[in-house]
Protein backbone atom coordinates (compact mmCIF):
# COMPACT_ATOMS: atom_id res chain seq x y z
CA UNK A 1 0.00 0.00 0.00
CA UNK A 2 1.19 3.07 -0.72
CA UNK A 3 0.62 6.47 2.37
CA UNK A 4 -2.57 7.06 1.58
CA UNK A 5 -4.16 3.24 1.68
CA UNK A 6 -3.97 2.87 -2.40
CA UNK A 7 -2.88 -0.87 -2.85
CA UNK A 8 0.22 -1.38 -4.76
CA UNK A 9 -1.92 -4.09 -6.53
CA UNK A 10 -5.23 -3.82 -6.35
CA UNK A 11 -7.73 -7.00 -5.36
CA UNK A 12 -11.26 -7.32 -7.21
CA UNK A 13 -13.42 -6.15 -4.06
CA UNK A 14 -10.81 -2.38 -4.03
CA UNK A 15 -11.55 -2.46 -8.00
CA UNK A 16 -15.04 -2.59 -7.36
CA UNK A 17 -15.47 -0.27 -4.74
CA UNK A 18 -14.44 2.82 -6.86
CA UNK A 19 -15.38 0.73 -10.58
CA UNK A 20 -18.68 -0.93 -9.99
CA UNK A 21 -20.44 -4.53 -9.20
CA UNK A 22 -19.37 -6.61 -12.00
CA UNK A 23 -16.98 -4.49 -13.55
CA UNK A 24 -14.04 -6.60 -13.91
CA UNK A 25 -13.08 -8.94 -16.87
CA UNK A 26 -12.03 -12.23 -15.34
CA UNK A 27 -10.94 -14.34 -18.23
CA UNK A 28 -10.49 -18.10 -18.11
CA UNK A 29 -6.88 -19.70 -18.74
CA UNK A 30 -8.22 -20.73 -22.11
CA UNK A 31 -9.14 -17.28 -23.33
CA UNK A 32 -5.67 -15.78 -22.69
CA UNK A 33 -3.81 -15.70 -25.95
CA UNK A 34 -0.97 -18.12 -26.30
CA UNK A 35 1.12 -14.56 -27.31
CA UNK A 36 0.50 -13.38 -23.71
CA UNK A 37 3.83 -14.49 -22.08
CA UNK A 38 3.99 -12.09 -19.32
CA UNK A 39 3.63 -13.89 -15.77
CA UNK A 40 2.26 -11.27 -13.61
CA UNK A 41 -0.62 -10.11 -15.88
CA UNK A 42 -1.98 -13.61 -16.74
CA UNK A 43 -2.10 -14.04 -13.00
CA UNK A 44 -3.78 -10.70 -12.60
CA UNK A 45 -5.97 -11.63 -15.25
CA UNK A 46 -6.70 -14.79 -13.54
CA UNK A 47 -7.10 -13.88 -10.13
CA UNK A 48 -8.62 -10.57 -10.02
CA UNK A 49 -9.54 -9.44 -13.18
CA UNK A 50 -9.33 -6.16 -15.53
CA UNK A 51 -11.79 -3.09 -15.70
CA UNK A 52 -13.83 -3.93 -18.47
CA UNK A 53 -15.81 -0.21 -18.44
CA UNK A 54 -16.09 3.18 -19.48
CA UNK A 55 -14.27 4.92 -16.80
CA UNK A 56 -15.86 8.28 -15.66
CA UNK A 57 -14.44 10.83 -15.32
CA UNK A 58 -11.70 10.54 -18.16
CA UNK A 59 -13.72 8.72 -20.92
CA UNK A 60 -11.55 5.48 -20.94
CA UNK A 61 -12.64 3.23 -22.70
CA UNK A 62 -12.00 -0.49 -21.74
CA UNK A 63 -15.41 -2.14 -22.47
CA UNK A 64 -13.74 -3.81 -25.71
CA UNK A 65 -12.02 -6.82 -23.59
CA UNK A 66 -15.42 -7.95 -23.16
CA UNK A 67 -15.79 -8.66 -26.84
CA UNK A 68 -15.75 -11.48 -28.87
CA UNK A 69 -11.82 -10.89 -29.53
CA UNK A 70 -10.73 -10.01 -25.65
CA UNK A 71 -7.31 -9.53 -26.09
CA UNK A 72 -6.25 -9.28 -29.45
CA UNK A 73 -2.53 -9.79 -30.74
CA UNK A 74 -0.91 -6.75 -32.90
CA UNK A 75 2.28 -7.20 -34.45
CA UNK A 76 4.79 -4.80 -31.77
CA UNK A 77 7.20 -4.31 -34.45
CA UNK A 78 4.64 -3.23 -37.10
CA UNK A 79 2.53 -1.20 -35.38
CA UNK A 80 5.79 0.97 -33.57
CA UNK A 81 7.25 1.32 -37.01
CA UNK A 82 10.73 -1.46 -36.04
CA UNK A 83 9.68 -3.31 -38.97
CA UNK A 84 9.05 -2.94 -42.63
CA UNK A 85 5.24 -3.02 -43.40
CA UNK A 86 5.79 -4.98 -46.76
CA UNK A 87 8.15 -7.49 -44.11
CA UNK A 88 6.25 -10.88 -44.23
CA UNK A 89 7.95 -12.47 -41.81
CA UNK A 90 6.06 -13.88 -39.39
CA UNK A 91 5.57 -11.35 -35.97
CA UNK A 92 7.99 -12.25 -32.68
CA UNK A 93 6.63 -9.23 -30.37
CA UNK A 94 2.89 -8.80 -29.74
CA UNK A 95 1.10 -6.22 -27.64
CA UNK A 96 -2.44 -5.77 -27.16
CA UNK A 97 -5.16 -2.61 -26.37
CA UNK A 98 -6.38 -2.80 -22.88
CA UNK A 99 -7.86 0.80 -23.37
CA UNK A 100 -8.93 3.18 -25.33
CA UNK A 101 -9.39 7.38 -25.02
CA UNK A 102 -9.91 8.71 -28.25
CA UNK A 103 -8.55 7.18 -30.68
CA UNK A 104 -5.75 6.72 -28.38
CA UNK A 105 -4.34 3.12 -27.11
CA UNK A 106 -2.94 1.91 -23.80
CA UNK A 107 -1.10 -1.47 -25.09
CA UNK A 108 0.08 -4.16 -22.78
CA UNK A 109 3.07 -5.81 -24.17
CA UNK A 110 2.70 -9.49 -24.44
CA UNK A 111 6.13 -10.10 -22.84
CA UNK A 112 7.09 -8.03 -20.22
CA UNK A 113 3.78 -6.05 -19.38
CA UNK A 114 4.87 -3.00 -19.57
CA UNK A 115 1.67 -0.38 -20.81
CA UNK A 116 3.11 2.16 -23.59
CA UNK A 117 0.71 4.74 -25.17
CA UNK A 118 0.43 4.17 -29.26
CA UNK A 119 -1.00 6.33 -31.46
CA UNK A 120 -2.93 5.15 -34.22
CA UNK A 121 -1.92 8.50 -36.22
CA UNK A 122 2.05 7.90 -36.33
CA UNK A 123 2.09 4.06 -37.45
CA UNK A 124 3.03 4.04 -40.92
CA UNK A 125 5.90 6.28 -39.81
CA UNK A 126 7.11 5.04 -37.13
CA UNK A 127 5.78 7.59 -34.49
CA UNK A 128 3.13 5.51 -32.96
CA UNK A 129 5.34 4.30 -30.16
CA UNK A 130 4.51 7.33 -27.15
CA UNK A 131 6.15 6.17 -24.65
CA UNK A 132 5.39 4.02 -21.22
CA UNK A 133 2.29 5.02 -19.27
CA UNK A 134 2.34 2.07 -16.70
CA UNK A 135 4.71 -0.59 -15.19
CA UNK A 136 2.16 -3.09 -15.39
CA UNK A 137 -1.72 -4.61 -15.97
CA UNK A 138 -2.16 -3.93 -11.99
CA UNK A 139 -0.61 -0.65 -11.82
CA UNK A 140 -2.92 0.65 -14.92
CA UNK A 141 -6.08 -1.24 -12.86
CA UNK A 142 -5.13 1.38 -9.83
CA UNK A 143 -5.16 3.99 -12.08
CA UNK A 144 -8.46 3.42 -13.36
CA UNK A 145 -9.99 2.94 -9.88
CA UNK A 146 -8.36 6.27 -8.81
CA UNK A 147 -9.77 7.90 -11.36
CA UNK A 148 -13.06 6.31 -11.35
CA UNK A 149 -13.24 7.41 -7.35
CA UNK A 150 -12.97 10.93 -8.31
CA UNK A 151 -15.18 10.88 -11.02
CA UNK A 152 -17.95 12.59 -9.41
CA UNK A 153 -15.99 15.50 -8.59
CA UNK A 154 -14.29 15.84 -11.49
CA UNK A 155 -18.02 15.73 -13.20
CA UNK A 156 -19.02 18.90 -11.17
CA UNK A 157 -20.76 22.23 -12.16
CA UNK A 158 -18.13 23.71 -9.57
CA UNK A 159 -14.58 24.92 -10.50
CA UNK A 160 -12.93 24.80 -7.63
CA UNK A 161 -14.19 21.15 -6.64
CA UNK A 162 -12.88 19.96 -10.32
CA UNK A 163 -9.58 21.68 -9.79
CA UNK A 164 -9.40 20.29 -6.12
CA UNK A 165 -9.93 16.47 -7.82
CA UNK A 166 -7.76 16.65 -10.14
CA UNK A 167 -4.74 18.19 -7.97
CA UNK A 168 -4.81 15.22 -5.89
CA UNK A 169 -5.69 12.98 -8.17
CA UNK A 170 -2.54 13.44 -10.22
CA UNK A 171 -0.72 13.41 -7.27
CA UNK A 172 -1.93 10.33 -6.10
CA UNK A 173 -1.41 8.52 -9.54
CA UNK A 174 1.83 10.12 -9.63
CA UNK A 175 2.72 8.68 -6.34
CA UNK A 176 1.61 4.93 -7.53
CA UNK A 177 3.65 5.08 -10.96
CA UNK A 178 6.06 8.54 -10.29
CA UNK A 179 7.97 8.31 -13.95
CA UNK A 180 5.17 6.67 -16.16
CA UNK A 181 2.50 9.28 -14.98
CA UNK A 182 4.24 12.15 -14.72
CA UNK A 183 6.15 12.17 -18.27
CA UNK A 184 3.23 10.68 -20.07
CA UNK A 185 2.03 11.88 -22.88
CA UNK A 186 -1.36 10.27 -22.37
CA UNK A 187 -1.94 10.76 -19.12
CA UNK A 188 -0.66 14.62 -19.66
CA UNK A 189 -3.68 14.75 -22.39
CA UNK A 190 -6.12 13.61 -19.45
CA UNK A 191 -5.12 15.52 -17.23
CA UNK A 192 -5.68 18.57 -19.35
CA UNK A 193 -8.92 17.60 -20.56
CA UNK A 194 -10.06 17.42 -16.99
CA UNK A 195 -9.09 20.73 -16.33
CA UNK A 196 -10.88 21.72 -19.11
Amino acid sequence: MTSDNTPLIPDAAWLEERLGEGSLWRPDEAALPAELTDAESKAFLLSVGFPAVQVKGAGIDTRHLRGRDGLEPFDADELYGNRYPDDDSPPENFCFTVALWGDQHLMLDAADGDITHYDPNGWDHGAGWQGTAAHSLPVLAVLLGLVAQFGDALDSDEDAVRANALGELRDRMIAQDPCCVEESAFWGEIFESMAE
